[in-house]
């Protein structure tokens, strides 16, 4: 069995919702037959929003030197629970010898096995969507992407994800996240993905009408299916 290393920290409580969801997912009946992880739990990675968004600290440094550590204690490959550190994952690639798995790349393929779903919504930090790193991805393949307006996105969406990474409790904001999601239905989506780590410790596949993508629930799969390989 394959060793993962997980650059972890992005934040702290999207890691431990991603760490659990790889032990559920792993069938296995004693310690010894669950996978083996290197964690790095890393919170000094700067802001990859306020990096891209307003000049803040790059952390591409920081992600490619927890790249570089994880390889080197002994993991066969890695997994990034942030979706807008993918931004970087080119550069990450680039500066290791082991393979990096992409969650967007997971998470299209996840919607290219499900029904004839073409308009797609996207819940997700500032960041990822202005760098536009679904729709580079997905447009090619025939989906709309449909997100937030601007100012839902920075006084909802936004001061959501802040909230739960300073260690606030997720589910007072399930209501107002419950909203933006009515909205996006009513603009034809016809799937909703997660598209950031914490957005999953807010709500689950059986809040919504449509279907719920859970990218935390995607990564740890793929990590269980890469191990046992």
């Amino acid at each position: 069995m394959k060793t993962a290393g997980i650059i972890g920290g992005m934040g702290p409580q999207a890691t431990i919702d991603f760490l659990n969801k790889v032990v559920s997912l792993t069938k296995a009946g004693k310690d010894q037959e669950h996978i083996k992880l290197i964690i790095y739990m890393n919170p000094t990675i700067p802001d990859r929003s306020r990096a891209l968004l307003e000049n803040g600290e790059n952390p591409e440094s920081a992600l490619i030197t927890s790249a570089r550590l994880l390889e080197k204690a002994g993991a066969d490959f890695l997994a990034v629970p942030c979706v807008t550190a993918h931004y970087w994952i080119a550069k990450i690639r680039n500066s290791i010898k082991i393979p990096v798995l992409d969650i967007i790349e997971i998470t299209l393929k996840k919607i290219k096995e499900s029904s004839a779903v073409k308009k797609v919504g996207i819940l997700a930090t500032t960041g990822t969507l202005r760098t536009h790193l679904f729709e580079k991805r997905f447009e090619p393949e025939g989906y709309r992407i449909i997100v937030p307006d601007a100012k839902t996105q920075e006084q909802t969406v936004m001061r959501i994800i802040y909230a739960i990474k300073k260690g606030e409790q997720p589910g007072i904001f399930k209501a107002k996240l419950l909203q933006v999601c009515e909205t996006l239905i009513s603009c034809g989506v016809e799937v909703i993905i997660a598209a950031c780590t914490e957005i999953p410790l807010i709500m689950d596949l059986n809040d919504l009408p449509i279907p719920f993508v859970d990218v935390n629930h995607l990564l740890a799969k793929a990590v269980v299916e890469a191990a046992e390989q």
